[in-house]
């Protein structure tokens, strides 16, 4: 962000701490609040009438929650929950509508973000309904693992089941195929990637170009480079929630 840009913004953001399973945004619901991750992971799902819940895309450090205040329109599309913890800059959506009144560069450059978010969403419809099971769950740890620090994910079986919209028993014997593999370590509540290259290579294609597409609008990386086994296996988790 330009820095002149950032400034039309900066006094009005405020730290704020992203608590698990909290819900930011309600579907349909007037937007308050523009959160930008520092660290942690936000999720957009989209909710059935039967109550059904499925991922829609995720949010982390490289980008913003409220997409639909940068094409004017106030309401959430969908709700917007915190997968995992961690902290973010909180900022009101008045003054977000305020800062592209005022720079059409600042806006210019948000939307940029919104179509990098449109077209993950893209990717996302695409793996649901074309991807295997383990190509989904492979291409879903990637993706959180671009947006967190370290190769640990804080996530449940059960959490994974209702990103992927699949039943919790057909999320662990997944698990347990990559684990026998050696790309990951599975224990309760969390995740440990071991072999990233072959998690893309388990992603079977359909991890990849979103990312790439995020590189070329925003002119930064988000994906992760070179293989992590060395170091994962190198990490104590000896204090991990087992």
């Amino acid at each position: 962000m330009d820095p002149d840009d950032f400034a039309l913004i900066q006094g009005a953001l405020q730290p704020h701490t992203l608590e698990p399973r909290v819900i930011l945004e309600r579907s349909g619901e007037p937007i308050e609040f523009v959160y930008f991750p520092e660290e942690g992971l936000l999720s957009m799902v989209s909710r059935f009438e039967s109550g059904r819940d499925v991922e829609v895309g995720v949010i982390g450090r490289e980008g913003m929650s409220s997409v639909p205040l940068l094409l004017n329109d106030d309401r959430a599309t969908y709700a917007t929950n915190v997968q995992i913890g961690g902290r973010a800059l909180r900022l009101p959506a008045a003054t977000l509508r305020e800062a592209l009144a005022s720079s059409r560069r600042l806006h210019h450059y948000l939307l940029l973000f919104a179509r990098a978010a449109e077209i993950q969403t893209a990717s996302t419809a695409s793996a649901n309904g074309r991807a295997k099971l383990e190509e989904r769950l492979a291409r879903w740890l990637l993706m959180t693992h671009d947006r967190i620090s370290g190769d640990r994910l804080d996530v449940t079986h059960e959490l994974l089941a209702t990103m992927l919209a699949c039943r919790r028993p057909g999320v662990t014997v997944t698990l347990h195929l990559l684990e026998g593999k050696g790309l990951l370590r599975s224990n309760r509540g969390h995740v440990i990637i071991l072999d990233r290259e072959g998690l893309e290579h388990a992603a079977n294609g359909s991890y990849g170009l979103a990312e790439s597409e995020y590189s070329r609008l925003l002119g930064q990386d988000l994906r992760l480079r070179g293989n992590t086994r060395r170091r994962a296996l190198q990490s104590d988790d000896t204090g991990a929630d087992d």
